[in-house]
């Protein structure tokens, strides 16, 4: 018998709650290798079709990162006064998108990152392996 969560401990969230919270955040974490480095940036991402998907431009870091295949993307929050937070990691292939259809159903939904890439921008697609979080209990 499983002993019920106590005050500060984690507790595993499911995938579910896991995706729900990922299309919750204002922005997530992309990490992937760059040059031979790990690279760590910020990103606003939609979630569609099953995948995660973010805009950026040619040549940018970001574009490495679509071209380096398996990338990582990490959500998190929680509210410090309260001392409670959750974190959510999925693990993936990212693609560039060139199906046309897919293209317009992005473009269809409400979707606005903070930074606008120039005009020469393109959609990344991350199918996603797995997904897992966690979140620090107080009650």
């Amino acid at each position: 018998m499983e002993r019920p969560p106590r005050p500060g401990d984690l507790v595993s969230l499911d995938p579910e709650r896991c995706v729900e919270l990922l299309g919750a955040a204002p922005w997530v974490r992309i990490g992937f290798i760059a040059d031979g480095a790990p690279s760590i940036l910020p990103i606003n991402v939609l979630l569609y079709d099953d995948a995660i998907f973010f805009r950026t431009a040619p040549g940018s870091k970001l574009g490495t990162a679509a071209a380096s295949g398996t990338v990582a993307i990490e959500a998190d929050g929680g509210d410090e006064e309260a001392r409670v937070g959750w974190s959510v990691l999925a693990r993936g292939e990212a693609s560039i998108v060139t199906d046309p259809d897919v293209k317009e159903a992005l473009f269809a939904l409400p979707f606005e990152p903070w930074a606008l890439p120039d005009e020469n921008f393109f959609w990344v697609r991350i199918d996603v392996a797995s997904i897992s979080g966690r979140q620090i209990v107080r009650e």
